[in-house]
């Protein structure tokens, strides 16, 4: 009973296992490996309109990512992430009951205000308990762990989504629902750590000047600028590849469609370790000295997959996501110790920001040379492309650090 009581005592060191499972539960959405089915059965949508839903949702992230973010520097990394959640919860019981198609178009923008809520809050929340505790050295190992849990209770609402769903469609959501419920009762279980005060002047900052120190830190440290540009590029191509164009690959080079979800498996184990390893694997190579090589395994991976044109091209490119798995925590754990602490959130707002609109260009830009050239010429384009855009930027980024 003394367990359990102090389980529930607001207290930094519990706040670790407290995230863990509140970030589990969030990521436990079972209604997305079946959501565009649902739409299909209930509004009887062609693909056109579903592709609008999506728009509408980027579209909203895109103009709420940086303007939420400094809600949460302004008022609590912890409120911010309470009001995300009210949102979302909302909003996905909205698409469940939503008798027309103009409501399911509200619903999901609803549901990307309420993702940038939280997108950026969260993180922030779990490095400043880490410098509460003395431990944000340790951000990596941390964060290896909770993307390694993440990716299991994503995988495992994948397959229990498809299963609720076949009995029910609307049970997912319902269910899901039920789920954000429980996952807002243990943020609110978390201890908010105090907000850093403006060094300049010793008191917090206001909104308005969140927005000025955020801009003003990416302008004046050169290092920052790189490394949020590096953060937003380095994951786009194995994020993309895999979403979106893995699957015509495997078709086209001859597996059968009951592949598909064991590549996926595979792809997922691949990330799940870089995940549970990333601190060891830094520490062994170091941290610069990982960011050369691993960028080097990541650009790899995807030329293999247009060099070999087969199953080996797919079991090199696991690597790609597994270098990927690593480096993410690491440049995060970069741009957290060189932002100013007032601004956290904000800062990784705009590293989402950036994400966000280089996928916008890049996902049709694989597209459009994968029709014109095929997807073996297009993947080995890309990914020379890309190997010369961060071999260039790393050099710059490196240079600025060594001067600095």
């Amino acid at each position: 009973m003394q367990v359990i009581r102090q389980f529930f005592i607001p207290s930094y060191e519990g706040n670790i296992s407290k995230f863990y499972i509140y970030r589990v539960l969030y990521n436990f959405m079972l209604f997305l490996p079946v959501w565009v089915i649902f739409l299909q059965d209930k509004f009887g949508l062609n693909l056109t309109q579903v592709t609008l839903i999506d728009s509408a949702f980027w579209f909203t992230m895109a103009l709420t990512e940086i303007p939420t973010g400094a809600v949460a520097d302004t008022w609590g990394r912890k409120q911010s992430q309470v009001i995300g959640m009210v949102i979302s919860t909302i909003s996905i019981l909205m698409f469940a009951l939503a008798p027309a198609y103009p409501l399911v178009l509200l619903a999901n923008s609803l549901w990307a205000i309420g993702i940038t809520f939280i997108s950026g809050a969260e993180i922030a929340l779990l490095y400043d308990t880490l410098r509460e505790l003395g431990r944000e050295d340790d951000y990596p190992r941390y964060r290896g762990r909770l993307q390694a849990i993440v990716l299991v209770s994503i995988a495992l609402s994948s397959v229990l989504g498809g299963i609720i769903g076949s009995i029910s469609l609307v049970s997912t959501f319902t269910i899901t629902v039920g789920l954000m419920v429980a996952a807002t009762g243990f943020l609110l279980l978390l201890k908010e750590p105090p907000r850093e005060s403006d060094p300049g002047t010793g008191s917090e900052l206001s909104y308005w000047s969140i927005l000025q120190v955020t801009f003003g830190a990416i302008r004046d440290q050169s290092t920052l600028k790189y490394a949020l540009i590096y953060s937003a590029i380095l994951p786009l191509l194995g994020s993309t590849i895999q979403v979106t164009f893995m699957q015509p690959y495997a078709v086209s080079i001859g597996l059968p469609i009951a592949a598909l979800g064991v590549i996926a498996l595979g792809l997922r184990a691949s990330q799940f370790t870089g995940s549970l390893y990333a601190s060891r694997v830094i520490r062994r190579f170091g941290e610069w000295e990982w960011l050369w090589f691993g960028m080097v395994v990541i650009i790899a991976g995807v030329i293999s997959l247009g060099v070999f044109n087969s199953i080996a091209g797919i079991v090199l490119f696991a690597l790609t996501e597994f270098a990927s798995a690593v480096t993410g925590p690491l440049v995060e754990s970069i741009i957290l110790r060189q932002t100013p602490g007032s601004v956290r959130a904000t800062i990784l707002s705009v590293d989402s920001l950036l994400n966000r609109i280089f996928l916008a260009v890049v996902s049709p830009l694989i597209g459009v040379v994968a029709d014109h050239f095929g997807l073996s010429h297009a993947f080995v384009y890309l990914g020379i492309g890309f190997g010369v855009v961060l071999l260039v930027l790393l050099f710059l980024w490196d240079r600025v650090r060594r001067t600095s």
